[in-house]
């Protein structure tokens, strides 16, 4: 008797969702080698170009402020247009700070501000509607 194995096949991981995700288990106190590791592991993972990165990641930015109710007038501007490996990485560490700002303003966890964001994100509405703290 043979035996047949059936599986579906791996989807490519959203780069977003690893991102976002990412950062808030890392957490906001390690130190810079766990986020380059994190960085190209994201990047591998999700095959994302270098130069889709940058972009994709001032999306997310986008959707943190606008999960969170932060305005970009209050919100500091990220630094690009170095190199995409040094973009990638300023950016990633300017998330990591965003997500903790996010998360205090909505007074709510970091992972819940997280997941509204990958919300506007997945329905391409990064100007939605911030989040109401539950109390």
């Amino acid at each position: 008797m043979a035996a047949i194995s059936v599986f579906k096949p791996l989807e490519r991981p959203d780069f977003s969702t690893l991102v976002l995700r990412g950062l808030v288990d890392i957490g906001h106190h390690e130190g810079d080698l766990c986020l380059e590791l994190g960085v190209s592991y994201w990047i591998t993972s999700s095959e994302m170009r270098l130069d889709e990165a940058v972009p994709a990641m001032l999306a997310m930015r986008d959707a943190l402020i606008g999960a969170s109710g932060l305005t970009l007038a209050t919100e500091p501007v990220p630094l690009w247009g170095v190199r995409p490996p040094v973009d990638v990485l300023n950016l990633a560490t300017y998330l990591r700070g965003l997500i903790v700002r996010a998360a205090q303003h909505a007074k709510c966890r970091a992972e819940v501000v997280v997941e509204q964001a990958l919300l506007l994100i997945a329905d391409d509405d990064p100007a939605g509607v911030p989040m109401k703290a539950s109390g």
